[in-house]
């Protein structure tokens, strides 16, 4: 069977087994409406030690861990899961390159940390300019050693596919003291237009300096047609102080904006989600399984927005381009307060 007939079939299979839940998982600006069990596979799962702390218990095969960060216990919680959301930059459909490299970095990365305990969920931007501990693999497609760089590279080394995928998350758990992250959901950015236009445009202020380029005026609320929104969410040189911690903010903005707007157009079309899981099929890689979806369309109900946190640091300009450096310790705070508890 073709890569791309076998593409279609698992296609299909999603339609009619997670319809409802679609787009509520495959993209996490709905995660406002969702909540998932715990998949089977995650009981398999181990955190990794905390690279400051000692670990002294680990049982149920993933949390119960308690960890000392300067003199202070910490216990992990449990009943977490964490995806990470990743946005290529490409302007072709997800496929498949020749050789161990493609060149399609990762524009976006936004890791979604759902607590199912409280019922809630706090989204990590990371910005796609970091400067972390980057894995890079050989000719054969394996782990080869590990390069300081920017970890948007990391969906550079492999096929484009799962394996540039499964790499990211590597190089993104590493960055945050290798928290486990269990799922990964990607789209190429040319679905931003697609996403836009199924809801018919969406209306934002214009906060920065575009230059006029594709009618987005400075200081102007217009509603986004499909490549005004591209460019909204994507544009970066030319456009204000030109950095990506800019850029992040104006996705933030463009998230709850649609967000809000999908949600009106859920309430009003029973179809909503069906047809914009099609629209959005080609363009999305994940290791999801009809299962994790399934587990999560069992359990949608309200689950509260903890909002977005940003990690600090510094923005410099390297050799060739930015460097973003993050704040070390205020990172580890970050990733205590999500992932553990003060014992």
């Amino acid at each position: 069977m073709s890569h791309r007939k076998h593409k279609k079939n698992l296609r299909r299979t999603w339609f009619l087994r997670a319809a409802f839940v679609g787009i509520i998982v495959i993209f996490l600006l709905l995660l406002a409406m969702i909540a998932g069990k715990w998949a089977e596979n995650q009981k398999n799962k181990q955190l990794q030690q905390f690279p400051h702390g000692t670990a002294e218990t680990i049982s149920d095969g993933y949390a119960e861990k308690t960890i000392t960060v300067n003199g202070k216990k910490y216990k992990a919680k449990s009943n977490m899961e964490a995806i990470l959301f990743i946005g290529v930059d490409t302007n072709e459909e997800q496929s498949n390159t020749d050789g161990y490299l493609n060149t399609n970095q990762a524009d976006v990365l936004l890791l979604i940390a759902i607590d199912h305990n409280t019922k809630s969920y706090t989204t990590i931007a990371i910005n796609r300019d970091t400067i972390a501990k980057v894995p890079v693999l050989d000719i054969k497609g394996q782990f080869a050693d590990w390069r300081t760089q920017q970890i948007a590279l990391a969906h550079t080394y492999g096929s484009g596919m799962q394996d540039s995928c499964e790499n990211t998350v590597l190089a993104v758990s590493e960055f945050l003291f290798q928290t486990p992250i269990l799922h990964y959901i990607s789209f190429s950015m040319p679905a931003i237009g697609v996403m836009n236009d199924a809801v018919g445009g969406v209306t934002v202020t214009i906060d920065d300096d575009f230059g006029g380029s594709n009618g987005l005026i400075q200081g102007e609320t217009i509603q986004l047609n499909s490549s005004q929104a591209e460019t909204y969410v994507r544009g970066r040189q030319g456009v204000g102080d030109q950095t990506n911690i800019n850029r992040m903010k104006r996705q933030k903005t463009y998230i709850t904006a649609w967000r809000d707007t999908a949600l009106s157009c859920i309430s009003s079309d029973n179809e909503f989600l069906l047809s914009m899981l099609e629209l959005l099929s080609d363009y999305m890689v994940s290791d999801m399984s009809i299962n994790d979806l399934s587990n999560l369309a069992n359990n949608f109900s309200d689950y509260a927005d903890n909002g977005i946190c940003d990690i600090d640091g510094n923005s410099v300009k390297g050799e060739q381009y930015m460097e973003f450096y993050a704040d070390d310790n205020a990172l580890k705070e970050l990733i205590l307060s999500v992932f553990y508890d003060a014992v």
